[in-house]
């Protein structure tokens, strides 16, 4: 299981790829911040199913019991949870468009497409699964698609209702991660000011005594 949390307190997602900090304010702002820029190349945390359901834990998506249950389950049907994964890749994808489009502008953000209205209401599931969860039964029937459709409902959710705070992306270049911005002055720039803004102002210190070294020669 990876850990919930990291040494700041903030909730993070472990893997091999590195840390994922919680950093969006909402569960379905994390869950298109999975794909972002570091260190100058884009990075997706969502690598399979196994990976899907142990950063789905972090995010407040899965239980833990579910997480155990889903993961054995996998293993008995892989091709299953493979479908599932893609399905909720494509989701994640359409989501981060309409997010790039909604921060984008500063008067009033654009309607979800037809696209991501179709694909939230498909991945919602039958039965309500995204709200009853797994059956009884210790995997029989387990449905494989319950971590999608938990994304899902964090979508409809966060379109639906109001939320504390204003929908920004990260003015890091390129970062790409989206959050709220829940300061007193709504005056937040980055996902985290001990990365891209650390960074940004690194590389503004760098290019402000690369021009003072070069102003000398032109007098």
């Amino acid at each position: 299981m990876p850990h919930k949390r990291s040494t700041d307190e903030v909730a993070a997602y472990f893997s091999e790829l590195g840390r994922l900090r919680m950093l969006g304010g909402d569960a379905a702002l994390d869950f298109a911040n999975t794909r972002h820029w570091r260190d100058g190349r884009e990075i997706d945390f969502l690598t399979g199913y196994p990976a899907l359901i142990d950063w789905a834990v972090v995010a407040g998506l899965l239980s833990e019991h579910e997480h155990d249950r889903l993961g054995e389950a996998e293993t008995l049907m892989p091709l299953q949870a493979a479908d599932v994964f893609s399905a909720t890749v494509r989701l994640r994808d359409i989501w981060k468009i309409h997010l790039g489009e909604a921060t984008r502008t500063t008067i009033t953000a654009p309607p979800p497409s037809e696209a991501l209205r179709h694909m939230v209401a498909t991945a919602l599931g039958p039965q309500n699964l995204a709200i009853a969860g797994l059956p009884a039964d210790p995997l029989a029937g387990a449905d494989m698609a319950l971590p999608l459709a938990r994304a899902a409902l964090a979508i409809g959710a966060f379109l639906a209702l109001p939320h504390a705070g204003t929908l920004r992306m990260c003015e890091a270049d390129p970062c790409g991660g989206v959050f709220l911005d829940t300061s007193r002055s709504q005056k937040r720039r980055w996902c985290a000011m001990d990365s891209c803004g650390n960074r940004v102002k690194a590389q503004r210190h760098r290019l402000r005594l690369k021009a003072e070294a070069v102003e000398p020669a032109k007098r």
